[in-house]
């Protein structure tokens, strides 16, 4: 018999600690290789998304206060329904989402871009196909809301990247700040 409970049986303050401490891991890679990239828009761009990282954390701890009638998030390290989160059937399947998150660009601009690409979109497939299995619905929620955000920061992501190894034409700005005035 399996030492894990089953993914549906995740509990919604677990799936806000998976959620929480997956985004803190996202937040140190953004760090992680912002710190190895020459200056310039790639390091910006990842400097902001760090900065996005702990709006994501803000926005799970009050999306759990207010599912919870305005009961704050409990401190995690503390709380006995996540003292096991490491060993949960969640966080078991989350930590597959670390080979991304573990991974370092070694200051390559475009390298860096495509890591953190697959980490969104890697990440953005889990939380939809995921949401579906639990029974709580505020899971289910936290977790189409986890995909969303998943799925924004990868086309920022793809964008960008397009425009870094393709350009555009100066025939064709592309946007208002690349036109001559």
């Amino acid at each position: 018999m399996s030492q894990y409970k089953p993914v549906k049986k995740t509990s919604f303050l677990e799936a806000v600690a998976a959620c929480i401490q997956h985004e803190k891991k996202v937040f140190e890679f953004y760090m992680r290789n912002a710190e190895s990239l020459k200056e310039g828009s790639v390091k910006d761009i990842f400097n902001q998304l760090a900065e996005d990282q702990d709006d994501h954390i803000k926005m799970v701890s009050d999306l759990y206060t207010q599912i919870q009638g305005g009961e704050a998030l409990p401190n995690l390290k503390m709380a006995a329904q996540v003292q096991n989160l490491n060993s949960s059937s969640i966080q078991k399947l989350m930590s597959k989402l670390d080979r991304n998150t573990e991974a370092d660009a070694g200051g390559d601009e475009l390298d860096a871009l495509a890591l953190a690409t697959r980490e969104h979109e890697d990440a953005a497939e889990f939380f939809a196909k995921t949401k579906d299995k639990f029974e709580d619905p505020n899971a289910k929620y936290l977790f189409a809301q986890m995909e969303s955000f998943q799925s924004e920061c990868r086309m920022l992501l793809e964008s960008y990247s397009a425009y870094l190894s393709q350009g555009t034409p100066y025939s064709q700005p592309s946007g208002y700040w690349d036109m001559d005035a």
